[in-house]
């Protein structure tokens, strides 16, 4: 289990991977669809196959492409054919 604060905006991460979970609840409602959607490839680069990514209750991404698919309310799967 790895824990550590990151600017999700920047440019590096120094973070080890890959992980099989993310939790990011909550954060990417307040951010403009392209923003989303660069997180969202990172968070992915991030992630074993079919690793579980955890948003808050009103973050949805199935409109756009990502390469999560919904697993719950708010839990989305990282799709092993978008690695």
């Amino acid at each position: 289990m790895h824990f550590q604060q990151l600017n999700l905006i920047a440019e590096n991460w120094n973070i080890p991977a890959p992980f099989g979970a993310i939790f990011c609840r909550n954060i990417m409602i307040y951010l403009d669809k392209t923003n989303q959607k660069r997180l969202l490839n990172r968070f992915a680069k991030l992630l074993n196959p079919g690793g579980l990514l955890f948003v808050g209750h009103s973050e949805h991404f199935n409109n756009m492409y990502s390469p999560f698919r919904l697993q719950g309310q708010s839990v989305y799967y990282l799709a092993k054919d978008k690695v």
